[in-house]
């Protein structure tokens, strides 16, 4: 037992050293508060608004500088409160002309007599632009005084708002897998938790890879083969590696927990449920075991790291494939389909979480997935001790892809 707690301990401590174990442990948590919080921050910026951002095509609604006009079409009845004080009437364009020389107005618009047929308006300043700033003003008075010399009150108001329109076609079209009932956020959120489960066994195989490799090349694999039992071998690097795992996902889940708990407007996504995610932890300890089990029998077997590291892309590949069960369970979650998978050992890690985050589970279908699921690990792990006993036995031969008759023979006599 205390061979077992060294190794587990210096496996720890090695990964302790690394600056990329601080990143990961505390980068994936503030991952998961960043998407929870984002539609949160957009309540909040549409609750106080940053003040409007003057371009050159925003429309003033208001004249603050002296302007006059003429209205040869005699359209203009009235002028609004809000421009009565900086907007002024002339009778012809040459009385508005010697306003504008006196720099008595800043400029003057001249209202066409055949306005109503052409629209036509000219500006006159010292300053010519593309786009003045009196501009919308001017045309929001003339669009007003067009409106009082329409006779029809009903007519005036359609003409203020031409159009509602309802589009009153098919329904928009719906996604075959994914049911019509089912909440987006919902989803949203399982698909994330089921996203970190993946990224973490996946991690955890690759570091596993690396340690053995690590020793091999250092030269200490058969040292620590012959000074120590299978069992606390694999057990030591078990329990640090998976205490690790364990550690960054608790801390994940929790911030998960707490910003998308933290939502009763439903601003955010989905909320969690705890309990659903303390019953997805088995599944993910458990899977962990198994996947690590594989892989460190590949490491016995092929401990070259050219081999082992092409059978871990396979054995990544096989691992992930389970996800792809998430497109046949969305459409009936509570379907044999969907039973089948989220208890059938090898995709029971992944699947059976995410099923758990959508819909409720019996707890008959979740003790027979863990049982099987537990079973799995056992098998894998068993599988692996027995390998590097071989490989203890084997010391000072080789064990490369090509002898795995002499393998069998060895493991088949022990």
């Amino acid at each position: 037992m205390l061979k077992l707690l060294n190794i587990a301990r210096e496996e720890i401590w090695y990964h302790a050293r690394q600056w990329t174990f601080y990143l990961v442990t505390f980068g994936v948590p503030l991952m998961f508060a960043a998407l929870g919080a984002i539609p949160r921050i957009q309540v909040a910026a549409e609750d106080a608004p940053l003040p409007n951002v003057e371009t050159v095509f925003t429309i003033d609604e208001t004249i603050t500088e002296p302007t006059g006009y003429v209205d040869h079409a005699d359209l203009i009845t009235f002028i609004p409160d809000d421009l009565s004080e900086n907007l002024f009437p002339f009778a012809d364009e040459a009385s508005a002309d010697h306003a504008l020389q006196a720099e008595e107005i800043e400029s003057y618009y001249v209202i066409a007599s055949n306005y109503i047929s052409s629209g036509v308006v000219t500006q006159y300043s010292h300053n010519p632009q593309l786009l003045a700033h009196t501009d919308g003003p001017i045309r929001a008075l003339l669009r007003d005084n067009l409106m009082e010399t329409v006779a029809d009150p009903l007519i005036a108001e359609r003409l203020e708002m031409p159009v509602y329109i309802i589009n009153n076609g098919p329904p928009p079209p719906q996604y075959g897998f994914l049911p019509l009932d089912l909440d987006l956020r919902q989803l949203f959120s399982a698909s994330l938790i089921v996203s970190l489960f993946a990224y973490t066994i996946n991690v955890s195989g690759s570091l596993l890879i690396r340690s053995l490799q690590r020793e091999m090349k250092m030269r200490v694999m058969e040292i620590l083969i012959t000074s120590t039992t299978p069992h606390q071998f694999i057990g030591g690097k078990l329990v640090g590696l998976i205490s690790l795992a364990l550690f960054q996902v608790s801390l994940s889940l929790l911030a998960a927990a707490w910003v998308y708990g933290n939502n009763p407007d439903g601003s955010g996504p989905a909320r969690l449920s705890l309990i659903a995610l303390a019953y997805c932890v088995p599944y993910l300890f458990f899977g962990l075991i198994a996947y690590c089990g594989v892989v460190m029998s590949m490491a016995a077997v092929w401990p070259n790291p050219r081999e082992s590291g092409l059978l871990l892309g396979g054995a990544r590949i096989i691992a992930m494939s389970p996800l792809v069960g998430i497109l046949f369970i969305l459409p009936d979650l509570d379907g044999w389909l969907a039973v089948v998978l989220t208890i059938f050992p090898l995709t029971a890690t992944l699947l059976m979480p995410f099923r758990l985050l959508l819909s409720g589970v019996p707890m008959w279908q979740w003790l027979i997935g863990l049982a099987g699921l537990m079973f799995w690990s056992f098998l894998t792990v068993s599988l692996s001790m027995q390998l590097f006993r071989t490989r203890g036995l084997l010391t000072g031969q080789s064990t490369s892809i090509f002898n795995l008759r002499r393998i069998i023979r060895v493991v088949q006599g022990v």
